[in-house]
């Protein structure tokens, strides 16, 4: 079950600092790709020596958080919620078209407070308890063609964070758990919640390939498709599955803002 942390933290007390204030309200949250992207059409781009052509991009947030205070610079975690109280959260999950400029919105309307702003902000890339020892849900599907100096890869990819993502030598539920490898965090960018308007999240697929080497991915001999392992352990997994998956869970990809026209 995942776990509801803004009014553990928000109206409990929940050994959370600080106070909120202002209104509380439900807004509508929506999330999209990039703004110049063309609605049905692939996102085209450059990275590195490639010339990708991508034609499939969805992503699933299980949750979105927000908290009035931004960690000190250079301070380590230690676990998987931001220190502070948190003002805002949506526990509807969405699965968002990357290739789509146009605000799709969660299921649910997200519940926060107007005061104080928050600070910075979670994304949650599970598909049920952030803390279970598996999840198979796919994250991050992804398909295309790249175009480079050494020829051309017809590619795709599905990123899950599950059992294959548990750091060796850990212990679910602790410091360095699992739920550390399905949180984004913290991404920070202040946001002040208004009594009209709602918050858009927009989703850059192409961030998602920084330092991708296509020529460095294993093929099927019978499709030709170039294929991102989802296994950190295999052979062919590093480094553009590493790549793949260390961008996803970077904050390069993900903007916030309050839009009035939500």
């Amino acid at each position: 079950m995942r776990r509801a942390i803004f009014w553990a933290c928000l109206v409990l007390g929940g050994g959370c600092a600080g106070g909120t204030g202002g209104q509380t309200l439900r807004f509508p949250l929506a999330a999209a790709g990039p703004a110049d992207a063309t609605p049905g059409a692939p996102l085209v781009f450059t990275t590195g020596a490639f010339s990708v052509t991508l034609t499939e991009a969805k992503l699933h947030v299980g949750a979105v958080y927000l908290n009035q205070a931004a960690p000190a610079s250079g301070a380590q975690a230690t676990d998987c919620y931001l220190p502070g109280t948190y003002v805002a959260e949506e526990t509807a999950a969405l699965d968002v078209d990357l290739l789509d400029p146009a605000p799709q919105r969660f299921p649910q309307a997200a519940l926060g407070v107007t005061e104080p702003p928050a600070l910075a902000e979670q994304l949650w890339l599970t598909g049920g308890d952030i803390n279970a020892p598996d999840d198979p849900t796919p994250i991050l599907q992804i398909a295309g063609t790249a175009d480079g100096p050494a020829g051309t890869f017809p590619f795709q990819g599905t990123v899950t964070i599950g059992a294959n993502r548990v750091p060796a030598g850990t212990v679910v539920g602790g410091g360095d758990s699992i739920c550390r490898q399905r949180i984004v965090s913290p991404i920070q960018q202040p946001v002040t919640l208004e009594s009209t308007g709602g918050l858009l999240l927009r989703i850059d697929p192409r961030l998602l390939f920084v330092d991708v080497d296509f020529s460095q991915l294993g093929s099927d001999p019978t499709t030709g498709v170039y294929t991102f392992s989802d296994d950190p352990g295999a052979p062919g997994y590093a480094p553009a599955g590493q790549n793949l998956y260390g961008n996803l869970r970077s904050v390069g990809p993900y903007r916030f803002g309050w839009e009035e026209d939500l």
